[in-house]
């Protein structure tokens, strides 16, 4: 197939999303598709992220649905309503489109981000959510497209993977938390708690935000990828404290190199990490003293199912996707 992944990544720090597509489109040149980030004249699918084509690069209706109908993509489509285009015969590639969460819900507020992915999934052919929870907070909000389904999201075993010599053992317990965001919802106040407690290290990856006291959180600051999974492959827990996220990356990340997930029981969490971890009670001491207990079998666990976090696996649900777009797309000719 030839196949547009329409988002510009980055190998600097930055969002999940950003490492999954990269990941993604790599697993789909490997696979003997051709890949491009922008749409070509022989497009056949297009590939559209949540509301956004790269890292602060907001998507503009206008332009996707004039690449629907018309196959192109002029710098002025930014400025006519999307309804203009849809009066023209439709002659541009199948649309699939893999929705973040709802933004007013992960944020706390709502952006011009909820409706531009709004909008934009009405003019898609397919929707892939991330989870369950997000489909499900989608139709709360009536975005329900008539054909979805549900993949989670993988990761680059190349980068991402068990360490291959355990380290030495320790009576301290390292945690690590990570996140590209600052919000206050990512639960940060969570994971300065963690950290007061004996027999502990707390380790956090990304950008702390500055009204928020860090307790003893070792803050190590934001890091790309690879730099990611080696400090990830030194720790034992990964600790995702966040709210009503739609399939977290740094919880992937994390089992892919073999770590346990302490989560909040929030979003799409318990779907992910549900059987390779714990959630958090709110009684900290105790959560901690269970996670110590358990913690062999549970990883154990982790390492078994290592296939399930990769990529590869869920590239060929991506390609099914795909498929199914471009029937679709065919029917609508007819």
């Amino acid at each position: 197939m030839n196949i547009c992944v329409w988002f510009h990544t980055t190998d600097a720090p930055t969002g999940g999303g950003n490492q999954f597509l990269r990941a993604l489109s790599l697993e789909l040149i490997k696979r003997g598709h051709k890949v491009s980030c922008v749409p070509q004249n022989d497009t056949e699918i297009v590939l559209l992220n949540g509301f956004n084509l790269g890292s602060g690069i907001l998507m503009r209706p206008g332009k996707v649905a004039q690449l629907r109908q018309v196959n192109r993509v002029s710098r002025w489509a930014r400025f006519v309503h999307p309804n203009f285009w849809l009066l023209l015969r439709r002659n541009g590639p199948a649309l699939v489109h893999r929705v973040d969460g709802v933004p007013k819900y992960a944020r706390g507020y709502v952006t011009k981000a909820d409706w531009v992915q709004s909008a934009v999934n009405r003019l898609c052919d397919y929707t892939i959510f991330q989870s369950t929870y997000s489909m499900n907070v989608f139709a709360s909000v009536a975005l329900a497209p008539t054909h979805c389904e549900v993949i989670f999201n993988g990761v680059d075993p190349a980068i991402f993977h068990p360490p291959v010599f355990s380290g030495k053992s320790s009576h301290v317990l390292r945690l690590v938390s990570s996140s590209w965001s600052n919000n206050p919802r990512k639960g940060f106040d969570i994971l300065a708690e963690l950290s007061t407690i004996d027999g502990i290290e707390l380790n956090f990856i990304g950008r702390w935000p500055s009204k928020i006291n860090s307790a003893n959180v070792k803050i190590i600051g934001p890091r790309n990828s690879t730099e990611i999974a080696d400090i990830l492959r030194t720790m034992n827990v990964m600790v995702h404290a966040g709210r009503n996220e739609a399939c977290s990356n740094s919880i992937l990340e994390a089992l892919a190199c073999g770590l346990p997930i302490l989560y909040r029981d929030s979003g799409g969490n318990r779907e992910i990490a549900g059987e390779y971890g714990w959630a958090l009670t709110g009684d900290y001491v105790t959560d901690i003293k269970r996670v110590k207990s358990e913690y062999l079998d549970v990883q154990k666990k982790v390492k078994a199912d290592n296939d399930r976090f990769l990529i590869h696996h869920v590239t060929k649900d991506y390609e099914r996707a795909f498929e199914k777009a471009l029937f679709i797309r065919g029917q609508l000719q007819l």
